[in-house]
């Protein structure tokens, strides 16, 4: 998790504005990496069909908009990018964080 996205939990949390939340000062523990129980985070977006979380694809390397493909519903579909949030790495349909944008 980065500061921004720490930031704009608490504040979509509190209902205070982004701002306050950065003049309070919150930041990040760094944790110890070698611990057994740190998890990995991947990047997600919701199908806009059926609200299941699916892949985020990266930025496309042709310069083109990327698609992300919902295997569930069977389509690919464009995204803003601030669509997109993090979550642990785990099955798609035991994923349940929220995007902070």
């Amino acid at each position: 998790m980065t500061r921004f996205q720490l930031e704009a939990q608490i504040a979509r949390i509190t209902g205070e504005p982004l701002n306050r939340v950065r003049r309070q000062g919150f930041g990040l523990i760094a944790e110890d990496r070698d611990s057994a129980d740190v998890e990995e985070v991947s990047l997600v977006l919701d199908c806009p069909f059926c609200r299941q979380p699916v892949p985020y694809p990266g930025p496309a390397t042709d310069g083109s908009e990327a698609m992300a493909e919902c295997d569930r519903c069977d389509v690919y579909f464009g995204f803003d990018i601030c669509e997109v949030y993090a979550t642990a790495a785990q099955k798609p349909s035991t994923m349940t964080c929220r995007r902070v944008c």
